[in-house]
């Protein structure tokens, strides 16, 4: 028996100035559809001067369309001025859509990265 796993870059690379939430409709979507589990992983690079942490918030979706207004679930990324932070949480994905996007209130601009990586099973 064996599973598979699937990395989907949300989105990569992009500069999100403070107080500001990285756009849901710039992000890619991710069909979980067959998905058992999923990790949902940020990657923030803070600006030296930066005072506080940025969020993630997952979104979902049954049709790939309606994200609603309220994410899913969120977690706050680590935090320490001018360093690159990683964290990632684990879903058990119960709808067939995912977005995910980052809000950086870190009072600097911070250059962020969000991927879903999901499993399937046999």
């Amino acid at each position: 028996m064996s599973f598979l796993k699937t990395a989907s870059v949300h989105f990569s690379d992009q500069d999100i100035s403070t107080g500001n939430e990285y756009a849901l409709a710039s992000c890619y979507s991710t069909d979980c559809s067959a998905a058992l589990i999923a990790d949902v992983e940020g990657v923030v690079e803070y600006h030296g001067s930066a005072v506080c942490a940025a969020t993630v918030y997952v979104y979902s979706s049954t049709d790939n369309t309606n994200w609603g207004s309220s994410p899913v679930d969120q977690f706050t990324m680590p935090f320490a001025a001018g360093e690159q932070k990683r964290w990632s949480k684990t879903i058990i994905p119960s709808a067939k859509y995912y977005k995910c996007t980052m809000r950086n209130d870190s009072g600097q601009t911070a250059t962020a990265t969000v991927t879903l990586t999901y499993q399937t099973g046999p």
